[in-house]
């Protein structure tokens, strides 16, 4: 079979052998898959992102030093079940990506062992992690169900309330992702900085209700102007410094993940804000912790998300509560999957690609 591996960062199209699965395994043609930006950092950054993983968990989640199998946010189609087995030969499936293995977890999309990619033409999932795709939704659609788990996760990190006024910082991917699951929540006005004009449009798109380009206007002066009020139903914290009794409860979203970008929102956030830090910084950063002691800033981070926020991803997509589609800005064969990956190392119009391998 046809699989995408990331080798001495470099992305090919190999050959490999079909997977075989073990107690508990489905074997599953992928029907879609989505590149996500850590795809892009895995390609380029390959051995940085093995170390930090080592430094922070003790151990690396890739071997860099050997071909990496790629994809993680896929939507299958069973070939074969055990019997038994809750699912049937034709079933549509998405699945957390791990396999639960004697020898330990196993990454589904960051390994380099046996364990195929969703940018391969089949691969194995774990029948416990599993989950049939509901109400027709489509395959494509069913494919950002991991991405906009992330999103889910990290809303609920930040325990909005009705009476929250957001701040998305950083209007790409996981932006966007996060924008419609505030809207799905009905947590606004939605105020949402970009410097491009494309993802800014695209912030529109998918809900935000104030659109900044942080070079002609600041984002915080924006959110105050959507948050102040006379009498507000539910005022943000007060400070006899720094004033808010005329504000609601401010909850940032840090989505773009670059050096000074956590100290640059500590600096222009209101007292007491909540922040979500959701983008992913692979180099060292430094910020000055008098800035959120002062202001008495709640900093939360967020990398993943839980089998209940999985499924209940699903439900929202299938239910036609949660509108993503306005993320999805190409389908590729999987020939083309190097040229996707370069267009989304410098994007402009491009959100998210969606790769068929067998096509």
């Amino acid at each position: 079979m046809r699989s995408a591996i990331v080798e001495d960062n470099n992305l090919k199209i190999v050959d490999l052998p079909e997977p075989k699965p073990r107690e508990n395994e489905l074997l599953i043609k992928s029907l879609v898959c989505g590149i996500c930006g850590s795809d892009l950092h895995c390609r380029h950054h390959t051995h940085e992102l093995a170390e930090s993983s080592r430094e922070v968990v003790g151990s690396s989640i890739i071997d860099a030093d050997k071909p990496i199998l790629m994809g993680h946010e896929f939507v299958g189609e069973v070939l074969e079940t055990r019997q038994g087995s809750t699912f049937k030969a034709g079933d549509q499936v998405v699945s957390l990506p791990f396999l639960m293995r004697e020898e330990g977890l196993a990454m589904i999309g960051f390994s380099s062992a046996d364990v195929p990619g969703g940018f391969s033409e089949q691969m194995l999932v774990d029948s416990r992690l599993t989950m049939k795709v509901p109400n027709g939704l489509s395959p494509e659609m069913a494919a950002l169900t991991e991405p906009m788990a992330v999103a889910l996760h990290a809303v609920n990190r930040g325990e909005p309330t009705r009476n929250h006024v957001p701040l998305v910082i950083g209007c790409g991917p996981i932006g966007l992702a996060v924008i419609a699951v505030l809207k799905m929540m009905k947590i606004g006005p939605i105020v949402a900085s970009d410097f491009s004009r494309a993802r800014r449009d695209l912030a529109r798109k998918m809900g935000a209700d104030v659109v900044v380009n942080p070079a002609e206007h600041s984002p915080y002066e924006s959110w105050k102007e959507a948050a102040q009020t006379a009498n507000p139903e539910e005022a943000g914290p007060i400070s006899p410094l720094f004033g808010g009794a005329d504000l609601r409860p401010s909850l940032i979203f840090e989505c773009v993940g670059v050096p000074g970008l956590i100290q640059n929102v500590c600096t222009g956030a209101p007292y007491g804000a909540r922040v979500v830090v959701v983008g992913l910084c692979m180099e060292k950063d430094a910020m000055m912790p008098s800035y959120p002691v002062m202001k008495e800033i709640d900093l939360r981070f967020v990398s993943f998300y839980s089998g209940e926020e999985f499924g209940a991803t699903l439900n929202h997509l299938a239910n036609g509560e949660l509108d993503a589609g306005g993320l999805i800005s190409d389908t590729v064969g999987l020939s083309d999957i190097e040229s996707a990956f370069d267009r989304l190392g410098t994007p402009e119009n491009d959100v998210k690609i969606l790769v068929k391998p067998s096509e």
